[in-house]
């Protein structure tokens, strides 16, 4: 994809998730071309950033992930406010669902931005180093719903740095 290998493995996951064309060869995600399997493919990257003049809540945020089987203009139904609701939960950020995201830690916002990822319909969730830098807390609710969303039979594709979790991967 890239003769950069500081940038391959981004390029790497934007290509799987349908994002940049492959140069060369092919690629096939969940039996297809990436394009036709987006709607099947959720992706959370390492970082997204969000100016501080954005007023934005947590619950806003999460919601996003939603967007994707509403259409821009699609009404949340109480299947989508409790799919918010549960991802909330899931990632222990409940009781920040009302704070804007300027106003969180590095950890909270990366929960924020996972639960964004697992409101989505998906049957592969690819995260981007979604343990870097976090609080033990965090990284202990990120790991475990990694955990569960491959018991649960949804493929994790995900890069990191960490020896230990890259050993545990299959």
């Amino acid at each position: 994809l890239t003769e950069n290998t500081m940038r391959g493995p981004i390029l790497l996951l934007s290509a799987l998730v349908g994002l940049v064309p492959v140069a060369a060869g092919s690629l096939r995600v969940l039996g297809v071309e990436p394009e036709a399997a987006r709607e099947h493919v959720s992706y959370v990257m390492q970082a997204t950033p969000v100016p501080q003049v954005t007023p934005i809540t947590v619950r806003e945020v999460v919601g996003l992930g939603r967007y994707a089987a509403l259409g821009m203009f699609g009404r949340f139904r109480s299947s989508d406010r409790r799919a918010i609701r549960d991802a909330l939960e899931r990632m222990e950020i409940s009781h920040l669902a009302s704070r804007h995201m300027h106003e969180l830690s590095g950890g909270q916002r990366q929960r924020v931005l996972i639960a964004q990822g697992i409101v989505q319909e998906h049957e592969l969730l690819v995260l981007d180093e979604p343990l870097t830098g976090l609080d033990i807390n965090s990284a202990a609710t990120i790991d475990t719903l990694i955990h569960e969303k491959l018991s649960d039979g949804c493929g994790v594709i995900l890069t990191t740095h960490d020896l230990d979790e890259a050993r545990a991967a299959d």
